[in-house]
C-alpha cells in the first residue's frame, strides 16, 4: 500500500496540468495508499513489539485462575525463540507459540490451509504451526529433564491465536489450538486433568526464571578476527 501510494503521488505531480481530473484522482489514491499503508505498518510494529505478551494475557486471563503461571518470552538453553510463553498450572505445562495471522484458516490434524476466497480455494500455508509448536515443546522437555527435577514433565504443545482477525476452522488438530472463540472451552477441557500440585508449578517456574536470567546475562561472543600474517611469513 505504501508503494502504491508513493507511485500515485509521483504520477500526480508529473501529470500534465491540462489533465486536472486525472491528477486529482491520483492525488486521492496517493493519500489513501499512504494512509492505509502507514496504518498497516504501524500495526505490524505494534504486534512485533508486543511479541505475544499483552494480547496473550488478554486471551488467557479471563479463563484461568490464580493457580496458573504464565511466563512470557522465556529464554532457555536449546529452546527456539519461537517459544513465546510457558503456561504452568494444575493440568501441567503448555509450550505456547503465538500466531497473529489475518484471514480464514483451517487445520486438519496437522495440515494448515488458507482460504483464498477465490478460484484457488484452500491452499497450504507456507509454515506449519503444529510442527513449530511440537519442536518448541520437545526442546522444553529436553531442557526440563536436564535442568529441573521433572524427569517426565507433563508438557504439551499449543498454538495461540489471540487476534480476532484470525478465523480458524478446527478439524481434530493434533496440537491444542487456542483462539478468541474457543479459549473458555479449551481452559475447561484442560482443567479436568490434574497433573501438578502448586509446589511443582512454583519449582518449575523458578527454574525457568533462573535459566532465562542466566541466558540474558551471558555475554555475546563474537568470533575473533583472523590475525594478519607478515609478508613472507
Amino acid at each position: 500500500m505504501l508503494g502504491v501510494g508513493a507511485v500515485a503521488a509521483v504520477l500526480a505531480m508529473v501529470a500534465p496540468s491540462r489533465r486536472e481530473e486525472a491528477s486529482a484522482v491520483l492525488a486521492i489514491a496517493a493519500a489513501l495508499g499512504l494512509g492505509v499503508g502507514a496504518g498497516m505498518l504501524a500495526q505490524t510494529f505494534r504486534e512485533r513489539k508486543d511479541g505475544g505478551g499483552e494480547d496473550l494475557v488478554r486471551l488467557l486471563s479471563p479463563t484461568l485462575d490464580d493457580s496458573y503461571l504464565l511466563m512470557l518470552r522465556p529464554r532457555l538453553p536449546g529452546v527456539p525463540h519461537d517459544l513465546e510463553a510457558l503456561l504452568a498450572g494444575p493440568p501441567g505445562i503448555r509450550a505456547l507459540v503465538v500466531r497473529r495471522w489475518q484471514g480464514h484458516y483451517r487445520v486438519r490434524i496437522n495440515t494448515w490451509e488458507f482460504d483464498t476466497h477465490g478460484r484457488r480455494g484452500w491452499i497450504a500455508c507456507l509454515t506449519n504451526p503444529s510442527f513449530e509448536a511440537g519442536s518448541a515443546k520437545n526442546a522444553v522437555v529436553t531442557w526440563a529433564r536436564e535442568s529441573t527435577t521433572e524427569l517426565n514433565p507433563p508438557i504439551e504443545a499449543a498454538v495461540a491465536f489471540p487476534s480476532r482477525r484470525s478465523q480458524l476452522v478446527l478439524e481434530e488438530p493434533d496440537v491444542e489450538v487456542i483462539t478468541v472463540e474457543n479459549a473458555p472451552w479449551w481452559a475447561n477441557g484442560i482443567g479436568r486433568v490434574q497433573r501438578m500440585d502448586a509446589a511443582r508449578v512454583v519449582a518449575f517456574a523458578e527454574a525457568v526464571m533462573n535459566a532465562s536470567r542466566k541466558q540474558a546475562e551471558r555475554p555475546s561472543v563474537h568470533p575473533e578476527a583472523p590475525k594478519r600474517r607478515a609478508a613472507g611469513g
